[in-house]
């Protein structure tokens, strides 16, 4: 109950606890030169490989409406975001199985109601 008084007391606590290194993670993930790349190169396939194979599910699911190019988009705008904001350069972020099978209960939803159908689907499930 005590850690009720205080909303985002544990998100402040890690901001602050992060606040020293994040200035070092993002200065020695610059300066490393070429030790970089193996590192990057994974973590890059290693996000991308599920989010093109989810994407072309989720196509499927919904009837084209979301595909593996919004899918890939998504994807990457959250990742630039979480390493950011996140203080984690390097953080693997992606799509996975239930969060297809919402969307496709979300469209099949969606597709049974005359004030969104399936043209307004995107934008609902945007917001």
């Amino acid at each position: 109950m005590g850690n009720m008084k205080e909303p985002f007391k544990g998100v402040k606590d890690d901001r602050q606890g992060r606040k020293l290194c994040y200035k070092d993670d993002w200065t020695h993930g610059l300066h490393s030169g070429f030790r970089i790349l193996a590192p990057t190169t994974y973590i890059f396939f290693a996000s991308t490989l599920p989010v093109i194979a989810f994407g072309e599910q989720l196509s499927k699911e919904t009837d084209g409406s979301l595909s593996t190019v919004e899918t890939l988009a998504s994807t990457a705008i959250c990742g630039i975001i979480q390493s950011l904001f996140g203080g984690q350069p390097m953080l693997v972020v992606g799509v996975a199985e239930p969060t297809i099978i919402m969307y496709g209960y979300l469209y099949i939803f969606s597709k049974g109601r005359e004030d969104l159908g399936s043209k307004l689907f995107v934008a609902w499930a945007g917001w």
